[in-house]
């Protein structure tokens, strides 16, 4: 039977995948840097345009922005750290300790098997390798034209600008600022847009919202309309994400 379970901690998630068919369609991450890593089976992951196959023990980087996908023929088994970005901008000291505390408190949950706790280990050393180029692995997009665009419907996700007037006030037709959009962010605009009110609405949840009020609150008006993109993007039902979230406590 699939599992995925959500383990949410400060400035840090992990998420474990068991059994499950993968079937990640592109998307981005726009707050964090994401490295996983394949505790069973094989994946294939679509990065840059290129297609990589992944087995047992493969571990892969995906930088903010960065457009991915990830699909599975058969059960798979995952697991995923995503760092938010400003922990980067901690000292290298705090950033090691809060990181090596951080998996510490992962593998302390009984429920991990050792094949996972030993990814772990392996996505922490990923981590620690990448604090130093950390700067010029996330290039500021804040000279880019559409960078406010990009925040905004990244913050404020319910906003209903129409993309035409988006394009009307940067002074460019709609056509090129679709790709100049996707150029910055990864997706188009309507797609980051949604992607980001799924997530929003995710954030929501966990903080305790109800599941109707999360989906008003970040652009949704139908029910079953929200449902379905909710599971595309974050891999499950919304009720089904409340019932695999867990805490742990970093050492």
């Amino acid at each position: 039977m699939s599992e995925m379970v959500f383990y949410k901690g400060e400035q840090m998630e992990f998420v474990i995948v068991r059994g499950g068919k993968l079937a990640f369609d592109e998307h981005c991450h726009a707050s964090d840097i994401v490295i996983s890593g394949i505790t069973d089976g094989c994946a294939l992951l679509t990065l840059g345009g290129a297609v990589r196959k992944l087995g047992e023990g493969d571990i892969f980087l995906v930088l903010p922005y960065e457009n991915h996908s990830l699909k599975s023929q058969l059960p798979v088994g995952m697991l995923t750290m995503c760092i938010k970005k400003d922990l980067f901008s901690q000292g290298k000291a705090e950033y090691t300790q809060f990181l090596l505390g951080a998996v510490n408190g992962l593998c302390g949950c009984a429920e991990l098997t050792e094949n996972e706790k030993s990814i772990a280990q392996k996505l922490c050393d990923a981590a620690l390798t990448i604090y130093d180029a950390a700067d010029e692995l996330m290039q500021s997009d804040a000279d880019e034209p559409l960078a406010g665009d990009v925040q905004m419907l990244r913050d404020t996700p319910e906003n209903d600008a129409d993309i035409q007037t988006l394009a009307d006030n940067s002074y460019i037709s709609k056509y090129h600022y679709i790709r100049r959009f996707r150029a910055v962010s990864g997706l188009t605009p309507n797609r980051f847009r949604l992607q980001s009110r799924v997530r929003k609405a995710q954030q929501l949840i966990a903080g305790g919202e109800k599941i109707t009020d999360a989906a008003v609150m970040s652009g949704f008006y139908d029910q079953s309309h929200f449902d379905r993109y909710f599971k595309k993007i974050v891999g499950m039902p919304p009720k089904e994400y409340i019932r695999s979230l867990r805490n742990f406590v970093q050492e």
